[in-house]
């Protein structure tokens, strides 16, 4: 064969060369003969270096179109991985994207600018067929981590080869490699018991307008496992970060502090599913389980139900009566109904009026087709409680039809499914935005007891019961939301909302930091949460900056305040008129905080009084606003406290 026909088929990367032509790897010029499969799915990664792999591809490409269980793909890429990994702190050359498939990270030398002469196949060619299994002895002096490395990977690499072939089981592979591990491997690595982390399920279905459809059965799919009081769930946020964020199932594991991770695929054809589903023990990187489903749209319900089941057997989780009955709680058994609640869920992800309104219009569709559809119902009361807060509508008839409409629909899920916690909670969180503080705090009670694990609940308890002057209570509920959360900036902004609210400045800017650190961009009103803390610590011109890009209300508000404690009066009173300008009465509880941070006590207690005449939402914050310091002492504000009724 030509020189340079067979130097095309030569790869480097790392210590490793591949020849692609005589079938050999070697590192550091050891020969590494591996099974042909093995040695087929590295080739066409590396082939494929730097672009996302999806796994129908590589099936395709090394399996040659034949049925082939997704578990013996990410069998192998494990493997792979483990004979590559050179010791524990090695970065991986094969990174998983969640949803997707996998890519090859490591930059890729081709022929001779692989760094390897053409002769030194041959020695690879002429290698025996034990190779792989046993190295030649070490010189003296090499170190012994080395050789304990290829220690273990022998064992596994023997296994992968009999599990692939069906030789011995799933199980005796996983204590094989457990044995022959290198000690402390996983030492560091402590996650919860029966913890576990849903990735997005993959779009198989060969249209991207059915993404809503994976996206939604695996957020569903948290929601149904959440309701496990025995298993710790990441929270969706977190888990769904992973879809645009390459990352190892390990290194996964890792960062939500999971010991099991659950990744899948969803292919749809007309009204028929076909589900893939498997679940990855994160500290040994084998399954515990995989699983192929092929059902009627309508069964999605008793679909979840199932797999919810068979990842809490594998979690040696016993279901009792109340967990079987909570796993199918608030769901519908009618196909068309669950479709446009999916397609609901995906909207809500635009954070815009326009987006609710197309949001509820789904959910509105989902209750037509099931009127005892509660997990609608919820959805229901929820944007239209967003809708009433971002609305462009300025009249109050309006505001307040919008907000008994999100209290009838919260009413209709609590009574289609009374044991339902995310169900109490949205009505609780009605409530509060209707200023019924006893009525919140009972709802939120109970959504806690009935669903502690759903940090949906967690979220929402944390606000009221910061709003009602319980920091303990709050800060305890936003550190389990953060540590659901790791991934997520969301979750810090809310922690650092609390310590703000607690008087913790210092904090609430180092939660702010965490926060920042994780995006660069910011739901309305989050960067402001910052600037308000550097504010309570006296130091406006850092209020100023942080609010300087004044892309919404709650940037020009502490523009507002900080430019005129600056002594900059006329920006401070030009911030004041755009935010009447945009936001007209129903920003009567912002005017009373600029004011009262003004100085100007009667014009703030004027505004203060109008905000509880017509009921301003902004009045939930009342009892422990730092902003409102400055007029606390008064009659006047004691007298509107004790008007609202705020539980002790």
């Amino acid at each position: 064969m030509d020189v340079s026909v067979r130097e095309k088929g030569i790869f480097g990367f790392g210590a490793f060369r591949m020849d692609a032509v005589r079938r050999c790897l070697a590192r550091d010029g050891v020969p590494l003969k591996l099974p042909p499969k093995l040695f087929d799915t590295l080739l066409y990664l590396v082939e494929n270096a730097g672009r996302v792999v999806e796994k129908d591809e590589l099936l395709t490409a090394v399996w040659d179109g034949r049925f082939v269980e997704e578990a013996n793909l990410t069998q192998t890429v494990f493997l792979l991985r483990r004979i590559l990994q050179s010791d524990e702190t090695t970065a991986d050359f094969i990174v998983t994207v969640p949803g997707h498939g996998y890519r090859f990270v490591a930059t890729v030398r081709r022929g001779t600018e692989s760094g390897a002469t053409v002769g030194a196949s041959t020695a690879l060619q002429e290698a025996g067929p034990a190779a792989h299994f046993e190295p030649p002895a070490t010189e003296q002096g090499a170190s012994e981590p080395s050789r304990a490395w290829w220690r273990t990977g022998n064992a596994a690499l023997i296994a992968a080869a009999l599990l692939l072939a069906g030789v011995i089981s799933l199980a005796l592979v996983q204590r094989w490699a457990s044995e022959r591990a290198p000690p402390g491997v996983h030492a560091a690595f402590n996650p919860p018991p029966r913890s576990v982390a849903v990735l997005a399920f993959t779009n198989m279905s060969g249209d991207r307008s059915q993404d809503y459809l994976a996206d939604g059965f695996s957020e569903e799919l948290i929601n149904v496992l959440s309701r496990v009081d025995a298993l710790h769930v990441a929270a969706r946020t977190s888990a769904f970060f992973f879809k645009s964020h390459p990352a190892t199932i390990a290194d996964i594991a890792r960062q939500l502090n999971v010991g099991a991770v659950l990744e899948g695929s969803v292919r749809r054809e007309g009204q028929r599913l076909r589900i893939t589903v498997q679940l990855i023990n994160a500290t040994t990187g084998y399954h515990f389980w995989s699983h192929n489903y092929d059902r009627d749209f309508g069964d999605v319900l008793k679909l979840q139900t199932e797999i919810a089941e068979k990842v809490t057997q594998s979690l040696q989780v016993t279901l009792n009566a109340g967990d079987t009955e909570r796993l199918t709680m608030g769901g519908t058994t009618n196909s068309g109904a669950f479709d446009a609640f999916l397609r609901g869920l995906r909207f809500m992800n635009g954070r815009d009026e326009p987006s609710y309104r197309s949001a509820l219009a789904a959910f509105d569709e989902a209750v037509r087709l099931d009127p005892r559809y509660a997990g609608a119902q919820n959805m229901r009361a929820i944007v239209l409680m967003l809708i009433a807060s971002v609305g462009t509508a300025s009249d109050r008839p309006s505001l307040r039809e919008t907000e008994a409409q999100a209290l009838d629909a919260a009413n209709r899920a609590v009574v289609l499914a009374p044991g339902w916690g995310p169900a109490h909670a949205a009505r609780g969180s009605v409530l509060m935005t209707l200023l019924d503080f006893a009525g919140a705090e009972r709802e939120q009670s109970q959504a806690r007891t009935l669903a502690p694990n759903d940090v949906r609940v967690d979220r929402s308890y944390a606000y009221l019961e910061s709003c009602l002057d319980h920091p303990a209570a709050a800060e305890a509920a936003a550190a389990r939301v953060v540590a659901r959360y790791p991934t997520e900036a969301s979750g810090y902004w809310e922690q650092a909302s609390v310590f703000y609210l607690d008087r913790r400045f210092r904090d609430s800017l180092t939660a702010s930091r965490h926060a920042a650190a994780l995006t660069t961009t910011e739901p309305p009103g989050d960067q402001a949460i910052s600037a308000l803390a550097w504010l309570a610590l006296k130091e406006p011109k850092a209020t100023h900056d942080a609010c300087a890009p004044n892309r919404n209300w709650q940037q020009s508000e502490c523009l507002a305040i900080a430019a005129y404690q600056l002594g900059h009066t006329a920006e401070a009173k030009a911030q004041l008129a755009s935010l009447h300008q945009s936001l007209g009465d129903r920003g009567a509880y912002q005017y009373a905080q600029i004011y009262a941070q003004w100085g100007d006590r009667n014009d703030a207690l004027a505004w203060l009084n109008t905000a509880y005449r017509l009921r301003d939402t902004g009045l939930v914050m009342l009892k422990v606003d730092p902003l409102l310091d400055p007029i606390r002492a008064t009659p006047e504000f004691a007298d509107i406290e004790r008007r609202l009724n705020f539980p002790p």
